[in-house]
């Protein structure tokens, strides 16, 4: 039977414990650079740590984690970018039904057109891990994932999107899920087999990305963390009226609503 002392002590160094969580979760930001970015229409970040952003009036700028921008691509809006798979950058334009492969410094592109049996209406193009694309086709809500350089079709299946037909805006592949941003709703997560696993409602939906295991997202001025395993959630309440959030293991950025970008350190 254990004694009265021991209960006592072992409750005392739980709560001990969970202050020091909650203190490292509730730590300050020390902010390390504050810059007026122009009118930003989304951001984006690397496995480097790099960030990017997209300009609504055309164009990109690529930062490194302390802020000095490292290249820029100018006249370019971007239906949908995804730099993770660094050294190379993808840039998909659903104007032309391009997309579009650049390296690091936005040298070197490669312009390749989508075939057009692939979709009828290829709406969002994104790379996978394995060197393929997924492609959403809005005349039917599928998607497939395509061997660019066969062009055959290696997976597909119709998403039920019910009867209201959602507005995507976004589409990413990470740890063999796919994950949908839907403009009125929040994030779709779902399998290869086309299963929808969850879906997570975000009142006014800015940007997603990922931290290691997690998905993170900001809504109202938090930034929400969301673990793909085991569905454990927390999250970080920043400062200002913010639009766009960008999380590494050692920085955070923000972009406000009156456009200011702001750089803070961070210590997960």
């Amino acid at each position: 039977m254990i004694s009265q002392p021991i209960r006592i002590r072992s409750f005392f160094i739980m709560i001990f414990s969970l202050l020091l969580i909650l203190e490292g979760r509730s730590q300050q930001l020390t902010k390390i650079k504050e810059w007026s970015a122009g009118e930003i229409a989304n951001v984006s970040v690397d496995r480097m740590g790099n960030f990017f952003l997209i300009l609504k009036k055309g164009g990109i700028k690529k930062y490194d984690p302390d802020g000095k921008v490292l290249a820029s691509l100018s006249k370019r809006k971007p239906t949908l970018i995804e730099p993770w798979y660094h050294p190379s950058i993808f840039i998909y334009d659903r104007g032309t039904q391009k997309y579009f492969s650049f390296g690091r410094f936005f040298e070197d592109v490669k312009e390749y057109q989508l075939a057009p049996e692939l979709a009828i209406e290829p709406y969002l193009v994104c790379p996978t891990h394995d060197n393929r694309l997924w492609i959403l086709d809005k005349a039917d809500f599928s998607l497939k994932k395509v061997n660019p350089l066969t062009q055959e079709v290696v997976n597909e299946f119709v998403l039920g999107t019910g009867s209201a037909a959602p507005e995507f805006t976004y589409l990413r592949e990470y740890q063999n899920l796919l994950f949908l941003q839907e403009k009125n709703f929040g994030i779709w997560i779902v399998n290869t087999l086309g299963k929808v696993i969850t879906k997570i409602e975000i009142k006014n939906p800015g940007n997603f990305s990922f931290f290691g295991q997690e998905l993170y997202y900001l809504e109202n001025n938090t930034i929400r963390f969301f673990d793909l395993l085991t569905e454990a959630r927390h999250e970080l309440a920043l400062e200002g009226d913010l639009k766009f959030a960008i999380v590494t293991d050692e920085r955070i950025l923000t972009v406000s609503t009156k456009n200011k970008a702001s750089l803070y350190n961070y210590t997960p």
